[in-house]
């Protein structure tokens, strides 16, 4: 009985040594880090949201004027190593999900936060994608250019929170405001995009996913 009782303390103990990995947790994907319901609260997810590739035929089926353009750039990404991604979309209204789906105008009334996680092969193609100027699903580079020609704010590296290789903007332009992300971390590079929201809604939703990177 001695026995037994030692082998059963001596494996709790092993348990509660071991770290989340050894005790069996899921790798982070482009589904698990992009935006959740969590992270949005008061917000709805769009049906525009899901995996790229699913996402790209839903505009080819609604012939958007997109299609072509968000197609090309994706096989151009994975020709730099990239090997899945995961468009997440949540809007204020039903209203806010209808303008930025496929067949909508692009232009919602209430609030909208986008939101693009992206996996490499390794660390180092997805650094090197990072550098490179290059867009996808609408988001990339061009947010922060045009945050910085509205007058707006950004803040580059380390001070963001979200490690050395990120930068976030944000600014009030014709009325609206505007929160821009971008940033690479391990083998994943993520872009996000907050309109008509709070600042601190949408960082507290950016920093979210960059945690769930493990």
């Amino acid at each position: 009985m001695k026995r037994a009782l030692a082998g059963l303390v001596c494996g709790l103990a092993l348990a509660g040594c071991q770290g989340p990995q050894m005790l069996g947790q899921r790798p982070a994907t482009p589904q698990s880090i992009a935006l959740q319901r969590g992270d949005v609260p008061h917000m709805q997810q769009c049906e525009t949201t899901g995996d790229v590739d699913v996402v790209l035929q839903e505009e080819k089926t609604e012939r958007s004027l997109v299609y072509d353009r968000h197609a090309t750039e994706w096989e151009q990404w994975k020709q730099q190593g990239a090997t899945a991604a995961y468009f997440a979309v949540f809007g204020a209204t039903v209203a806010d999900c209808v303008a930025a789906s496929a067949s909508g105008t692009g232009a919602p009334l209430g609030g909208l936060m986008v939101g693009l996680v992206v996996e490499f092969k390794n660390a180092t193609l997805a650094a090197n994608n990072y550098q490179r100027d290059s867009t996808l699903m609408g988001l990339g580079p061009q947010d922060i250019r045009f945050i910085e020609l509205a007058n707006g704010t950004t803040t580059f590296g380390t001070a963001t929170g979200l490690g050395p290789a990120s930068v976030i903007g944000s600014g009030l332009v014709a009325g609206s405001s505007y929160f821009v992300a971008m940033w690479q971390n391990k083998s994943f590079e993520a872009d996000f995009i907050g309109y008509d929201v709070a600042d601190a809604d949408a960082d507290k939703a950016v920093l979210n996913m960059n945690r769930r990177i493990i």
